[in-house]
């Protein structure tokens, strides 16, 4: 099954679903980067699975991985899933988007130029580690999604295929990469690049934008 992607001309005024074949130039990442990761992280061999097998105990042992290349500024919005295969311990559990300069041993957000949402409280984060209330707290069995929205500068989440609101306004960084933190005992996600059909219809929310 080939990926498909959203895409936008320079003109902003046709916006068409793509097979990833087509845009060869424009194609963000389809695995994460098992050369760069936090701690306590057990990769799968497809490049997409991971486990925490970490302890968990402080604030600098979270095992984050970011994905193997930054979202394609070319595309009007990028969007990935993370399915929660088991939330462990405690489900700290945390997705979104990240700079290049991202310590891994920390959760998205909780650094500059960070943006997550974690599923044991539910917070969004963006430079705190303090985050703010943002949606639902999530776990296993629940697919979140991320949206990055260039064209409204905007990220946005989802839950099992529902949209939740708008999290973070003006993202203006143009390289930011997806990346999952996970950072108690026996976390279990499997993240989905595009290679199987979202659980958020992405294509009515082009149509819509």
């Amino acid at each position: 099954m080939e990926r498909v992607v959203p895409w936008s001309c320079e003109s902003g005024a046709d916006k068409k679903m793509f097979v990833a074949s087509e845009l060869p130039d424009v194609i963000g990442p389809t695995e994460l980067n098992t050369g760069n990761h936090g701690p306590g992280l057990e990769i799968g061999k497809d490049k997409l699975s991971i486990r925490y097998v970490g302890e968990g105990r402080h604030g600098n042992d979270v095992g984050s991985i970011q994905a193997s290349k930054p979202v394609p500024t070319q595309q009007l919005l990028y969007y990935f899933e993370v399915t929660v295969v088991s939330q462990g311990e405690l489900g700290r559990i945390g997705l979104g988007f990240t700079d290049k300069n991202f310590k891994v041993t920390r959760q998205p957000g909780w650094e500059s130029n960070s943006y997550g949402y974690h599923g044991d409280d539910g917070r969004k984060f963006y430079n705190s580690d303090k985050g703010e209330e943002y949606g639902p707290k999530f776990g296993t069995g629940d697919t979140i999604g991320a949206c990055l929205h260039f064209g409204s500068q905007e990220i946005f989440y989802t839950k099992n295929g529902t949209k939740l609101k708008t999290a973070f306004r003006n993202v203006t960084q143009t390289s930011l990469y997806p990346t999952v933190g996970l950072h108690s005992k026996n976390e279990v996600v499997q993240i989905n690049f595009g290679q199987s059909p979202f659980k958020y219809d992405l294509e009515v929310r082009m149509q819509q934008t």
